[in-house]
């Protein structure tokens, strides 16, 4: 992977910050010294960080003593997982944005990311690629969000079936170019400008999409579609499946 022309994006995007850290309490758990370090560095004069941690049980015991609104981790830690993190934090602290990188994202893995309540999911291979900001954004403006090679991996994935039989309703034209978008990984400001139309229509279709599939939010509607083929898989498989 060579970086080296968006250097500069890449350099102004951290000087920019962002939003969501700057108004939340922001604990990070990661098993990679690197990661940690540089995740650390990058908070400077940015919102508080609560915590800089490498195991699930410290981590989860600063999140209750700090009442950490945002949770920044990887699912390899050096005791503990951050999935097992993800869905223990929750459980004390409901209110809290969950964000995990996956070394490895296969299907199983993304599954029960998706099951524990992470509200943003990403591949650690993106992670020096501005698509953790990208990730915050999403999570801040529309509640979940898959970057795009963890949707490639569940379009090429044989997803177990849901145990329902219920048919579905009818999708309309531009509620299917919503939902393609959704599979894709895209946010809903990126659907808007793909399709030219409005943030709040995108949302309107999110909500149609959501009641019609049925799915409690946007990560379980892009599982139902792959699930039930209502969208074309790529031609091409991503890494990782």
């Amino acid at each position: 992977m060579d970086l080296s022309s968006r250097i500069p994006s890449l350099q102004q995007q951290s000087r920019q910050g962002h939003s969501l850290l700057r108004r939340s309490q922001t604990a990070i758990a990661t098993a990679d010294p690197v990661l940690l370090a540089s995740w650390t560095i990058w908070f400077e004069g940015q919102g508080p960080l609560v915590a800089a941690c490498t195991s699930e049980d410290d981590c989860l015991s600063n999140i209750q003593s700090h009442a950490a609104t945002l949770l920044l981790c990887t699912d390899l830690l050096e005791s503990g997982s951050g999935i097992s993190l993800v869905r223990r934090a929750l459980a004390v602290q409901p209110e809290l944005k969950a964000l995990i990188l996956l070394h490895r994202p296969i299907a199983r893995t993304i599954l029960d990311a998706i099951e524990a309540g992470c509200h943003g999911i990403c591949a650690v291979q993106s992670a020096g690629t501005g698509a953790v900001a990208a990730a915050l954004t999403a999570v801040d403006s529309d509640g979940q969000y898959l970057d795009p090679l963890i949707s490639g991996v569940l379009h090429h994935s044989r997803l177990p079936s849901s145990g329902q039989s219920l048919p579905l309703q009818e999708l309309t034209m531009r509620e299917e170019d919503v939902l393609r978008g959704l599979c894709r990984g895209m946010s809903n400001e990126e659907i808007a400008n793909d399709l030219l139309v409005s943030m709040e229509t995108v949302k309107s279709h999110v909500s149609s999409l959501l009641r019609k599939l049925p799915a409690k939010d946007r990560t379980a509607a892009v599982v139902t579609a792959f699930r039930e083929g209502l969208v074309q898989v790529p031609a091409r498989p991503p890494r990782w499946t």
